[in-house]
């Protein structure tokens, strides 16, 4: 038996687990996340854990981040500190059986009018989305027309769309967790890291002008993990007059955009689960109320 599902068998230790893993997220010690995540795949040895095994890192790519670079250093309003960037998955997907999906980006772009982000390091930032009323940010993001694209997360992303075993409800003290139902946590999970790791590596090989923080995360796709990536030495400022003075100053097209309105959920009670599931087999269990609104500002 794996130890995740004996682990998995009361919800008190599943959500232990979790904890311990997003906090490595939060941190930013993606290699530890992935070196316990990939342990714990290994050794469940099904056919998906193996499938997510064999797309690594490198097969995860990011399109359009040069597009992004140069919409930054040329934007003519206030300099742009801070950017928040998620995936999600289309409304309704699992009605479309058989095709595969690929997650879409979602993207924000914020100066410091409404929060400081050039004096914010990653603590602030990840508390600000646990804010109870949203973060500062909220309803500042600037009209900045940038349009992302993530490769390589397809297959993985429809094998979870479509799994068979996406709640567990532990009616009489089960002794154990399904294995399936490890897998697609884990499975989830591993999506996860691959994103953030796909921009750990955009900021590492090119980052944004002035060193400007990356907050990332999910929505509307378990897990909530939130990391900050590619916080530098940061002076937008001066950083936008460098690129100025070289002479940059060709006119992006305004046809990069990745905004799309994500509706919240209510919070759900077992029955309302086990209804939603047999009746739309939507991937996840809803996530916890406001926390698309918290990360975006929405």
């Amino acid at each position: 038996m794996h130890e995740l599902e004996r682990l998995f068998a009361s919800g008190e230790g599943e959500a232990r687990w979790e904890a311990e893993l997003r906090m490595l997220f939060e941190s930013g010690d993606l290699d530890a996340a992935h070196g316990l995540l990939a342990a714990a795949l290994d050794a469940l040895g099904t056919d998906l854990s193996r499938e997510c095994l064999a797309t690594s890192p490198e097969s995860v790519t990011l399109s359009g981040w040069s597009e992004l670079v140069e919409a930054i250093a040329l934007n003519e309003g206030d300099p742009i500190t801070g950017v928040t960037l998620a995936i999600a998955n289309e409304a309704d997907n699992a009605f479309e059986k058989g095709q595969i999906h690929r997650p879409y980006m979602m993207l924000g772009l914020y100066s410091d009018e409404g929060y400081a982000f050039s004096r914010a390091n990653s603590s602030d930032l990840i508390a600000q989305t646990k804010a109870p009323d949203g973060p500062a940010w909220a309803g500042h993001d600037e009209d900045i027309e940038v349009y992302l694209e993530c490769d390589g997360l397809e297959q993985i992303n429809t094998r979870l769309i479509f799994h068979k075993q996406r709640h567990f409800f532990r009616d009489g003290n089960p002794a154990s967790a399904p294995t399936r139902y490890v897998e697609y946590v884990l499975a989830c999970w591993w999506r996860a890291l691959l994103f953030h790791q796909a921009i750990a590596s955009e900021c590492a090989i090119h980052g944004l002008p002035g060193g400007i923080p990356v907050l990332a995360g999910m929505v509307e796709m378990r897990p909530e993990a939130v990391t900050v990536h590619g916080i530098g030495a940061r002076n937008p400022e001066a950083d936008r007059e460098n690129e100025q003075a070289r002479g940059v100053a060709e006119i992006l097209p305004a046809n990069f955009v990745s905004r799309r309105v994500v509706h919240e959920e209510k919070e759900f009670s077992g029955a309302d689960l086990r209804r939603r599931v047999a009746e739309t087999g939507q991937e996840d269990a809803p996530v916890k109320k406001g926390f698309v609104a918290r990360l975006f500002g929405r």
